[in-house]
């Protein structure tokens, strides 16, 4: 039995990605989704079939999200399979798959203000898988499935990336400047720059880095190509090489002076392997244009000497680009040049250039209508330009496609006829957009409010400082009712006793309530029911509630005094802020009734 099991871990191991990718098309994501929305005390599943359904390709989208990119095939195979099977039941973990997965579920964004969110680990998560592979021949859990959960996949790699930097600190890699192109420039005292062309030299200046390229592995072959090689960067004044024997905690996640950039796969990285942003990134790019030839080439360097900005294509077009970037952000340059660029970069997959272009103070309607006509992200880049033109808003809001229709109604510059028109879209998130402008007219609010497929809009519109005081009590009864009969989570089970079928627990009449607790125009007297009715709640709903109503600018001072005591110090803290705020406005308020009544005296 033994021999089997083993025999079936390794097979599992030898996992390639495409067929684990396979298991998130069976049922295990759709069980697991099950688990997590069926509540023990009721008996009662708290979704719909369709909504399980969403729930399970999101979580499917974020779990491939968590395999790093730097691995084998079989090491991604493998890690998806471990994040299916034992990731997404980390104790720690396993609500905040749930909760991000149900943020296109539960058609609110304001819910998932208060969902603690899975992706905010995932730069973490994936550093640390990739740690844990890199250095997986020095772990002392080399079976994955050993690991129950992500907490103690950080010790595994921690442990394993320590005893491989241990056994690099003095191992002299066989002959790295056979593959280093040590380049000329004038000032070399500062900087030390170098094209690595060998696995070798990738090790000897990468060490105690976290880069990929510099492991044991096979990593650098999947980057390296002759045209395109590794660049170094060493700040000399910064960098010590003293610093590699230091502990660990000395080592990992500082800046130490060191970077390295490869420009086939757009990955510009500090010696944490941390993505360095756009503007140090330009940094480099121009201090590799004034670099010279090398003064010899090494063995197994393509040839011939020449400066790195003319030997290699790709550094040519990063360099060009990089200058190109500098003129558009040019407030001098001019309408012309700036439509020529926009002509040779639509439909490059350019978006950072369009973008520059788009937000040049010298950008006209004309170019900024050629962009939203000839590139697939052009709307999304110019929409919100305040020089684009309202009726060519207007007109995207007239578009067959459903998200141009909602690019449209989200500018929050379309007239009041056509968000009425749109308050009737058949496409849920557009009637959302609808419902949260303060320009839609009440009558187009009433609607929304009455309206069939009304769940994806309730919060929304309680949301909306325009909604006319009389509407929060209806809209709320309503999302009350649609709970009780189970409308909006039609899916019912029966109870294990064979009993009456039962309707899932309300969801829609809790988002709605919290949307109408911070809403400045939401009535003294709601308000103050919603944090009565709070105070009988065992369950987070209640805070929640309290910190709206404590953060709402018309909420009673009585009420904010009240709580400003509440056991809970997230509710008191934004209560207090309140008051300070309101104490603070005082003064000028008293200014300026003093000064109107020395103006009646005279």
């Amino acid at each position: 039995m033994k021999l089997l099991f083993e025999n079936w871990r390794k097979l599992l191991n030898e996992i390639s990605f495409e067929d684990a990718k396979k298991r998130l098309e069976t049922k295990a994501l759709t069980k697991w989704i099950k688990g997590m929305a069926f509540d023990e005390e009721t008996k009662t599943m708290t979704l719909d079939p369709s909504q399980i359904e969403k729930a399970k390709n999101e979580l499917a989208k974020i779990v491939l999200a968590f395999v790093p990119e730097d691995l084998t095939d079989n090491q991604q195979g493998t890690t998806l399979e471990w994040l299916i099977s034992v990731g997404i039941n980390d104790p720690l973990m396993k609500q905040k798959f749930y909760n991000e997965a149900m943020r296109f579920v539960v058609n609110t964004t304001r819910l998932s203000a208060y969902m603690v969110s899975a992706m905010a680990d995932l730069r973490v998560i994936r550093g640390d898988i990739e740690r844990y592979w890199h250095s997986h021949d020095y772990s002392d859990q080399k079976d994955i499935f050993s690991i129950k959960s992500f907490a103690d996949l950080a010790v595994a790699a921690d442990r394993a990336k320590r005893k491989y930097d241990d056994a690099m600190k003095d191992k002299e890699f066989e002959d790295p400047e056979k593959g280093t192109e040590v380049f000329d420039h004038p000032d070399k005292n500062k900087w030390f720059i170098a094209a690595l062309h060998t696995k070798a030299a990738a090790c000897h200046y990468g060490k105690r880095t976290d880069w990929c390229t510099a492991t044991d592995t096979d990593m650098f072959d999947q980057y390296y190509e002759p045209d395109d090689p590794l660049f170094y960067f060493e700040d000399r004044q910064v960098f010590d090489r003293t610093s590699l024997s230091k502990p660990a905690a000395d080592k990992y996640r500082r800046q130490d002076g060191r970077f390295q950039f490869h420009f086939g796969s757009n990955s510009f990285m500090d010696n944490n392997d941390a993505q360095v942003d756009d503007e140090e990134r330009d940094f480099f790019i121009d201090l590799l244009s004034r670099v010279g030839a090398a003064k010899t080439l090494p063995e197994f360097v393509p040839g011939p000497l020449g400066a790195p900005a003319k030997k290699y294509q790709i550094v040519q077009y990063w360099v060009e680009r990089t200058e190109m970037m500098q003129i558009v952000n040019d407030e001098n340059t001019t309408e012309q040049w700036l439509m020529d660029m926009a002509e040779k970069t639509v439909g490059e997959g350019e978006r950072e250039m369009l973008e520059a272009i788009a937000e040049s103070p010298n950008v006209t309607v004309e170019i900024l209508k050629f962009i939203a006509a000839h590139d697939e992200n052009g709307i999304d880049i110019v929409i919100y330009n305040e020089k684009f033109p309202i009726e060519a808003i207007e007109e995207l809001a007239n578009s067959e496609d459903k998200e141009i229709r909602y690019s449209a109604a989200v500018t929050g510059k379309l007239s009041a006829e056509t968000l009425t028109r749109l308050s009737e879209d058949e496409y849920w998130h557009v009637r959302r957009a609808v419902a949260k402008d303060e320009k839609t007219p009440p009558e187009a609010l009433v609607k929304l409010a009455t309206d069939e497929k009304y769940e994806g809009v309730v919060d929304a519109l309680l949301g909306n400082k325009s909604l006319p005081s009389e509407l929060f009590e209806p809209i709320l009864k309503r999302a009350q009712e649609e709970d009780a009969k189970g409308a909006v989570a039609p899916y019912k089970t029966r109870p294990a006793d064979g009993g009456e079928w039962s309707a899932p627990p309300a969801h829609l009449y809790r988002n709605a309530e919290v949307a109408a607790a911070g809403n400045p125009k939401a009535p003294e007297e709601l308000l103050r029911a919603l944090v009565a009715d709070s105070l009988n709640d065992p369950e987070s709903r209640g805070g929640y509630l309290r910190v709206e109503v404590a953060r709402n600018p018309s909420t009673p001072i009585d009420l904010l005094q009240a709580l400003a005591k509440d056991e809970h110090a997230h509710v008191r803290n934004p209560a207090k802020r309140e008051l300070q705020t309101r104490e603070w406005r005082q003064p000028e308020e008293m200014k300026s009734i003093r000064e109107n009544f020395r103006r009646f005296l005279k």
